[in-house]
């Protein structure tokens, strides 16, 4: 990884900026020659002070920090849906098996996202991977976190569906408020939304349709602007999928298949494979 003095200079210089341009009050051009020259580095604030010299986000510069790939959280689970999507039951052991082999026991981020892999391969494969103990460690960690961010925001939107109800509807409600003045950053907004999203279709799948108005008093709020098509697209599946729970009434059922046809119409085909499947599956399961 190259030092974060480095990569500033680079996007620094990319603007056609020099040190003077940027070195204003708290901070001297030899200082920030130096930090640039990785002699140095700079408090917190400082960094933060010369980011928005550049107009340069934090996620962005991070971005390139990490060499341009996606942190190692959303690289596993870019493989785990490459998985799902094709069923390949075999390539989520390997990714598993490789995950648990370069596991250190103080590393605590790793030994969650292990409990994720193994909650999303018994979801694939039928066979039993995670324990009561990997769901009791899970759940312990969302509880203890105060802030939630960015990371416990997709842990906690790729496991919920194994959750015990009350456990699962306890964190959704404090995930509002434990990530509420997140939601201003986009990545975090979409996020909570597919959370969001996803809370909503599991309560009908479970027959809690009065929690799953919480879920759908939460998206109203969200205010999906235009762009966000696959947030419209799935949050109409799910409200369509609420009156079929609820009244029973085929007639919804075209309107899911329209919003599984308008995904195949831009393109997300992968995604209206996935909506094809669960609505079979809940068709079979009502016949």
């Amino acid at each position: 990884m190259k030092n974060f003095g480095e990569i500033f200079r680079t996007f620094r210089e990319s603007r056609g900026l020099r040190l003077k341009d940027v070195a204003r009050s708290g901070i001297s051009t030899s200082q920030l020659s130096r930090f640039e020259k990785g002699e140095t580095d700079l408090t917190i604030s400082k960094f933060m002070f010369i980011l928005d010299e550049i107009k340069m986000p934090i996620d962005e510069f991070m971005y390139a920090v990490h060499d341009f790939h996606r942190d190692d959280l959303n690289e596993l689970l870019s493989k785990v849906r490459q998985f799902v999507s094709s069923h390949d039951v075999e390539g989520l052991k390997k990714l598993l098996y490789s995950q648990i082999e370069s596991h250190s026991e103080r590393e605590k981020f790793h030994q969650i996202n292990i409990i994720l892999l193994k909650i999303r391969l018994q979801d694939l494969s039928g066979e039993s991977y995670y324990s009561e103990q990997d769901l009791l460690e899970l759940t312990d960690y969302l509880f203890g976190v105060e802030y939630w961010g960015y990371y416990e925001l997709l842990i906690f939107s790729n496991t919920l569906d194994v959750l015990k109800h009350d456990v699962f509807m306890i964190l959704a409600r404090e995930m509002s408020r434990r990530s509420d003045f997140y939601k201003e950053i986009p990545n975090n907004r979409r996020l909570i939304s597919t959370m969001l999203l996803n809370g909503y279709i599991t309560c009908i799948e479970r027959g809690a349709l009065l929690d799953a108005l919480y879920f759908e008093k939460q998206l109203d709020q969200c205010f999906f602007i235009e762009t966000e098509m696959y947030e419209r697209l799935v949050f109409q599946y799910a409200k369509n999928l609420y009156r079929y729970k609820k009244e029973k009434d085929n007639k919804v059922i075209i309107e899911m298949k329209k919003c599984i046809a308008a995904m195949k119409l831009v393109g997300s085909n992968h995604i209206a494979k996935t909506y094809e499947g669960h609505l079979d599956k809940i068709l079979r399961e009502n016949s």
